[in-house]
């Protein structure tokens, strides 16, 4: 019998190395902007330790702020998706 694929321990890799390129992305990208954390955290409408765990990897947010912080940096979030998910290539 097949384990669950969130208890999949593969898949749990995966998405952990795909939290870290996302947020990697979000601060290359805020960078890019010339934002400072709290500028990006005021205009995405989150705090500044959500906008530090996001950008460690370590937090795990909703689509609805990830849209929010996508609009602020203004970009696509399919677009943000498509660079985390290209830099392991």
């Amino acid at each position: 019998m097949k384990r669950p694929l969130r208890k999949n321990r593969k898949f749990k890799r995966e998405f952990e190395r795909f939290q870290k390129n996302l947020g990697m992305v979000v601060r290359q990208l805020r960078k890019k902007r010339h934002l400072s954390r709290p500028e990006l955290a005021r205009l995405s409408k989150f705090s500044q330790t959500t906008l530090e765990h996001i950008e460690q990897g370590k937090a795990n947010p909703s689509l609805a702020l990830l849209e929010n912080l996508a609009t602020a940096l203004r970009y696509r979030l399919s677009h943000i998706f498509k660079l985390a998910q290209n830099l392991d290539e």
